[in-house]
């Protein structure tokens, strides 16, 4: 799953800061992963059985019970098929989510340094008054 949560402008050992705290982006890759292969993978299962859409995950079954495994909405994938316009016949693959987390630096204001022609300039538009 870790091509899943890419910072492509972070290294794991940068810090980010937001208001009062520091994180290391290691920390927030590990929370996100755990965040979505748990409470709410099961939530967007549950949701989308609410609105008609029951896409079954897989599971295993352990004595005589049977595990969902709603994490692999993003991590493997879940098998489909799709039949796209003009094609023969289905074309078989994975339905995956991704969530893209970025970083976006703000741009740097750009200041000019000072010329020194600058003050003759001046002077030039001063005599041209």
């Amino acid at each position: 799953m870790e091509d899943n949560f890419n910072l492509e402008n972070c290294n794991p050992d940068d810090a980010l800061s937001v208001k009062d705290k520091v994180f290391k982006i290691v920390q927030i890759k590990e929370g996100i992963t755990k965040v979505f292969c748990g409470d709410l993978a099961t939530t967007i299962y549950n949701s989308l059985n609410s609105y008609g859409i029951q896409i079954e995950p897989d599971g295993y079954l352990v004595g005589n019970r049977y595990y969902k495994q709603y994490q692999k909405w993003f991590t493997e994938g879940i098998d489909c098929e799709i039949l796209k316009l003009n094609a023969k016949a289905w074309q078989a693959g994975k339905l995956r989510i991704k969530v893209t987390l970025e970083f976006i630096p703000d741009k740097p204001e750009i200041t000019e340094p000072e010329s020194p022609l600058d003050d003759l300039r001046r002077l030039i538009h001063e005599d041209n008054l």
